[in-house]
């Protein structure tokens, strides 16, 4: 069963809105919503919807909720800081793998961003992301801006710095920092289900990024139903 996994709720609850029969899971802290999600085209397939909460552990006790209630592939989807640079607000982003920028055990000679015991980077299912950037291509309109494809960062900061995402950028060659994706795709990998994250740009990280990050959201909401609807149309 697929699932679709957001922070808060402004961006999922468009998707939520296309599940018919539903049925409510609450496992711990997350309440899972399970019921058929119908497309405009009349797709009809099972889907499971959450909203974690913000943060990384939010992210991965999420995952353990998802696992319980029977999913087998889950994307991640929300809005992003972006760091690289020439992106923009709209433009969407499909991450090929994902990377913690907020831990460092450079005293225990590890590079920033990795973990003992655990990889650098979590890469993304390559089936699974390769349908989301399909679906996202799909679902973008002129307005919502380029889909491209490539690292995602995530720590428990919201990056409001110019010179800050600029140093992401720099250190961990990320597209775009949000505070999730990463312990999501490390809690996926842990409990075998195949993941995905795909962030719509909603700022481009610097001072004007709290004003901008609010005002993205309705819009975010509205493109993540359309790149759901056009994923589910491609569900094998």
């Amino acid at each position: 069963m697929l699932a679709f996994l957001g922070a808060i709720e402004a961006e999922i609850v468009s998707i939520r809105g296309r599940l018919r029969d539903a049925v409510e899971l609450t496992v711990g802290s997350t309440v899972v919503t399970v019921g058929i999600y119908t497309t405009p085209s009349g797709t009809r397939r099972p889907v499971a919807v959450a909203t974690c909460g913000v943060g990384k552990v939010n992210a991965a006790l999420a995952v353990a909720a998802l696992a319980q209630a029977g999913v087998t592939e889950a994307v991640f989807t929300g809005v992003a800081g972006g760091v690289a640079p020439g992106l923009r607000v709209g433009d969407l982003v499909v991450a090929t793998d994902l990377v913690q920028h907020d831990v460092d055990l450079t005293a225990l000679g590890r590079p920033r961003g990795e973990l003992l015991g655990e990889p650098f980077a979590w890469p993304a299912d390559p089936e699974l992301a390769a349908r989301v950037l399909d679906a996202a291509r799909a679902a973008a309109t002129g307005s919502t801006g380029r889909v491209l494809q490539g690292r995602i960062a995530s720590g428990d900061q919201f990056v409001a710095d110019r010179d800050h995402g600029r140093e992401i950028h720099t250190v961990f060659g990320a597209l775009c920092t949000e505070m999730e994706g990463a312990a999501f795709a490390q809690a996926c990998t842990g409990y075998r289900i195949a993941f995905a994250v795909v962030r719509a740009i909603s700022d481009t990280a610097d001072g004007d990024a709290p004003s901008d990050f609010p005002s993205f959201l309705t819009r975010a909401s509205e493109v993540g139903q359309a790149l759901a609807d056009a994923l589910v149309d491609r569900q094998p």
